[in-house]
């Protein structure tokens, strides 16, 4: 998770560099608020949290505990990955 966590510490450096390369086209709530959708976006996906109740049923008894716990390391490391940004978007929003 300490990787996850500096990967978006990472993202939020990047987007900060673009926001003040390009100001007037991309606004910093944006970028920070796509970034958020979208690692939010992936690990809702990894995780198989968008899928239906029988297609749920059917993963857990096909997939092994190796592969069920590997995804979910997954889709964890992406919403850790998130959180960085979210709490810049949060901050860019109220203030």
């Amino acid at each position: 998770m300490k990787k996850a966590l500096a990967a978006g510490i990472l993202l939020i450096a990047i987007e900060s560099m673009v926001g003040t390369i390009f100001p007037q086209a991309l606004s910093y709530e944006t970028l920070f608020g796509v970034a958020s959708l979208v690692l939010i976006g992936l690990a809702i996906i990894t995780s198989g949290l968008a899928v239906s109740g029988s297609d749920q049923r059917a993963n857990y008894h096909s997939e092994t505990k190796e592969g069920r716990t590997a995804r979910l390391k997954m889709a964890a490391a992406f919403f850790v990955a998130a959180i960085p940004s979210i709490l810049c978007y949060l901050l860019t929003v109220l203030f």
